[in-house]
């Protein structure tokens, strides 16, 4: 808990020193009607930014520090590069074999135990994230965590040999985006909200 405040009191620290129009524009996000707040979708959800303290709010739901955190280092890290079309696992992102075990335990493993036996419930779920369908594995969709950051997840059905596995992918542009330790955060998010969606 105490790592997750110093990340979100860091997170706004820069959000409230970096130029808004500079962030609206690079990370796909826009201003409410009274141009208080930056409003941006983070899976599929609006949630509004406040120029004025940082603090993260979305119509009728919390938002975890960790959801926080990752809205406000998007806005601040967000190159303005456009996804590239081209997936990478967590191997491949910049030092990301230094967290690539605990990221297959904590984001992967949990959606092939869930819904292995049970795709189209994965299915549903990432729908309510506004998810597409991709054609890799037996079945993977694209999920859009922000405007300008996809993932990618993947799930093999198990059988009789090889239990059921799954993987989330990152588009290329990801490290442009957000550090590989955000990175990190955001793909266990994303298997949090899949499991309790």
């Amino acid at each position: 808990m105490c790592n997750e405040l110093t990340a979100h009191s860091a997170a706004v620290k820069d959000f409230l020193s970096t130029d808004p129009d500079e962030m609206a524009l690079k990370s796909g996000a826009c201003y409410s009607e009274d141009r208080l707040h930056i409003v941006i979708n983070y899976f599929a959800r609006k949630h509004f930014v406040s120029l004025s303290t940082g603090e993260v709010t979305t119509p009728g739901g919390k938002i975890s520090f960790n959801d926080a955190t990752l809205v406000l280092q998007y806005l601040k890290q967000c190159s303005g590069l456009p996804p590239r079309g081209k997936w990478i696992s967590f191997l491949e992102l910049p030092q990301g074999e230094h967290h690539y075990v605990p990221f297959l335990n904590d984001a992967c493993k949990p959606i092939s135990e869930a819904f292995g036996d049970n795709p189209a419930l994965l299915e549903q779920r990432v729908k309510k994230l506004g998810g597409q369908k991709l054609d890799l594995g037996d079945f993977s969709a694209l999920v859009p965590a922000f405007p300008k950051l996809p993932l990618a997840v993947v799930l093999w059905e198990g059988d009789e040999e090889f239990p059921a596995k799954a993987t989330i992918l990152f588009d290329s542009i990801a490290p442009h985006h957000l550090s590989t330790a955000a990175l990190w955060v955001l793909g266990c998010e994303l298997t949090k909200k899949l499991l309790t969606l």
